[in-house]
């Protein structure tokens, strides 16, 4: 097999990727060969599908990009079933940062600059100008209100340590040591600081909730983030971790449950089955069915590493739920 080209390499890495099949063992603890027996098949997908022409590598780039965790990810997998069948990469932006809409950009910024005119202000500030652009019913600056209530001082330090990490999100920072981020750590550290002073035990916001500024979990991608802003802001609200929105532990089987949707009836497509016709789920069957058109080696490859990609994550979700639940 040819392996000089960058794509051939970067999707080998992806399916083996902790992110993906490497996760059960990462997670876990357990010995799976489930990821080298999936990459060994899609080896021999690949090979069928020489040559493998410019354009359906942009869209193995695609595939690439979507993952369970993102907010649009039905809208996504039925473009990429499009784009597998006209073998054209889709317009829709696929996956993290660049999947989020002007929508859920007003919404992020319209909970921070709720949050910004929370916190005290010597002078006159312009936070609720902006908030009248981008929350002009105040649907989420009451929301927020309801949850954060009255001042302390600690909340005072939390809101603002959560302004720091949609600050990050919002800003698009660049990593490593760009002068943001080094002026964006050092306010970080300073705030927590004091958080420690007052809170020594976390009792409010555990630090893992919001290390790295909340790491994917409070990405504005993920389809949890809103969630998960509620879930931090109603407990710096009632002073204590998850006091207003207890753990349910079960979401993944959730999300299992809709991926499972759109992977069965590509699988199904990939095997040669025809589908049936009928009631509802069906017609969801018959639209992938109608997106990914007609079999060929190249689209069959696309669809496997599609669905592979998926299922690791899918699997892992599922087994993560149900370990919660042996615990609740």
């Amino acid at each position: 097999m040819d392996r000089g080209s960058s794509e051939q390499e970067l999707w080998e890495e992806e399916v083996v990727a902790d992110h993906r099949w490497g996760r059960f063992s990462l997670w876990f603890d357990v010995d799976d060969h489930r990821g080298s027996q999936q990459l060994e098949e899609l080896r021999e997908l690949w090979k069928s599908a020489q040559p493998f022409d410019p354009s359906s590598r942009r869209i193995v780039e695609q595939i690439r990009s979507v993952e369970i965790c993102n907010w649009n990810l039905e809208r996504s997998i039925l473009a990429l079933c499009g784009a597998i069948g006209k073998k054209e990469p889709t317009p829709l932006p696929i996956g993290h940062m660049s999947s989020v809409c002007e929508e859920r950009w007003r919404k992020l910024w319209a909970y921070y600059y709720t949050l910004r005119n929370w916190l005290p202000h010597g002078l006159p500030s312009g936070y609720q100008i902006v908030l009248g652009m981008c929350d002009p019913e105040s649907v989420v600056q009451n929301h927020i209100m309801r949850m954060v209530g009255e001042g302390n001082d600690l909340k005072k330090l939390y809101v603002l340590r959560f302004c720091l990490c949609l600050e990050r999100w919002l800003g698009g920072y660049p990593g490593g040591e760009s002068p943001q981020m080094k002026a964006h750590d050092a306010a970080v550290s300073a705030v927590e600081e004091e958080i420690r002073k007052r809170d020594p035990h976390r009792e409010v916001v555990p630090e893992s909730a919001l290390i790295a500024d909340g790491d994917g979990r409070l990405e504005p991608c993920n389809h949890k983030a809103f969630r998960r802003y509620d879930i931090i802001l109603s407990s710096i609200g009632s002073g204590t971790w998850r006091a207003a929105m207890p753990v349910s532990g079960v979401d993944g089987f959730d999300r299992a449950a809709t991926l499972e949707k759109y992977l069965s009836p590509i699988e199904s497509w990939i095997r040669g089955v025809r589908p049936e016709v009928g009631d509802e789920a069906n017609e969801l069957i018959g639209r992938i069915y109608s997106l990914l058109g007609g079999r060929d080696p190249v689209k069959v490859f696309l669809a496997s590493l599609l669905v592979s990609l998926l299922r690791s994550q899918q699997l892992a979700a599922v087994k993560l739920a149900e370990t919660r639940a042996k615990k609740s």
